[in-house]
């Protein structure tokens, strides 16, 4: 089993993987996928199952950050994950109850054990720097997402608790399409302020500017964070900062120092970087790189 956080391009690729199911779901943007000819998006409250085997198109619109489960088809067998599929109509597309934010997502990633962090098979490897998971780069000739993965073996408990839960209460949603005001879609003058924040990474950024950006009071700027992102303003754009930085660590071609790219993702200097990073990622920034070359 393997978990990334991923944002995928504009360009439309095209594949299928037969030893294991994937599980999709948005934290914010549209992907529009086609599986086995059924043509859908991921959005909002709704999630794509693709079974083990199915041939699968995809490609995103804007802006877009989405949780990937790569599910092995014997574990989610073993542990009724694919009978609880079934019962919500067994389609490749599912809607649930509840939005899925990114505090959650980031608490079930962090309950994972402390282990070190593993960068999946060549297909996920970032070929070409990368910006911010929170914005969308331009068409790529390799591949069209980004992503850097956290392997899990054994696999997690909380991971196949999270998704009996989003299967057992969701219901098939025959592929239907969603309008622009969504439930569970990010606004637009905050998905506004956010692409603003990330672009502006290497500079200060304070909760009164981002206020400003967003046409909205302080106070309301943190209420519609919580209520469409999971965390505080300033959380998401450490975390924002924290991505970012991991991404060029990541890039096979980047020589910049740890200090050059600490200074790159708004850090006052390395020793605070490697904390921050040390503490999400479980790894040092320097351990990070050389294991991210080793692969």
């Amino acid at each position: 089993m393997s978990l990334s956080f991923r944002n995928y391009r504009s360009e439309t690729l095209s594949h299928s993987h037969d030893d294991f199911h994937q599980i999709i779901v948005s934290h914010h943007g549209v992907l529009d996928l086609d599986v086995e000819g059924a043509g859908g998006e991921v959005r909002g409250r709704q999630i794509a199952f693709v079974p083990a085997g199915a041939r699968h198109a995809y490609r995103a619109q804007g802006m877009n950050r989405f949780l990937v489960i790569d599910l092995d088809a014997n574990l989610a067998a073993q542990a009724g994950i694919e009978q609880l599929w079934q019962r919500a109509g067994g389609g490749a597309y599912l809607s649930i109850t509840h939005d899925v934010r990114l505090g959650e997502l980031e608490t079930l990633l962090g309950a994972r054990p402390r282990s070190r962090p593993v960068l999946p098979p060549d297909r996920d490897v970032p070929t070409t720097p990368t910006l911010p998971l929170f914005l969308s780069p331009g068409p790529s000739p390799s591949k069209s997402y980004n992503a850097v993965s956290l392997n899990h073996r054994p696999p997690h408990p909380p991971v196949l608790a999270f998704l009996a839960d989003l299967l057992r209460h969701a219901g098939r949603d025959g592929g239907r399409r969603y309008g622009a005001n969504a439930v569970g879609a990010i606004p637009p003058r905050l998905l506004r302020v956010m692409e603003w924040a990330a672009a502006r990474l290497n500079e200060p950024v304070s909760v009164a500017q981002m206020a400003q950006i967003a046409a909205l009071s302080e106070s309301a700027l943190f209420a519609a964070f919580e209520r469409y992102v999971g965390c505080a303003p300033m959380r998401w754009l450490g975390l924002t900062r924290l991505d970012c930085g991991r991404d060029l660590l990541a890039t096979a071609n980047n020589s910049e120092s740890i200090a050059d790219i600490a200074r790159q993702v708004g850090f006052q200097d390395q020793a605070a970087f490697s904390r921050a990073f040390s503490r999400r990622f479980a790894c040092a920034p320097g351990q990070f790189r050389k294991q991210c070359r080793q692969h």
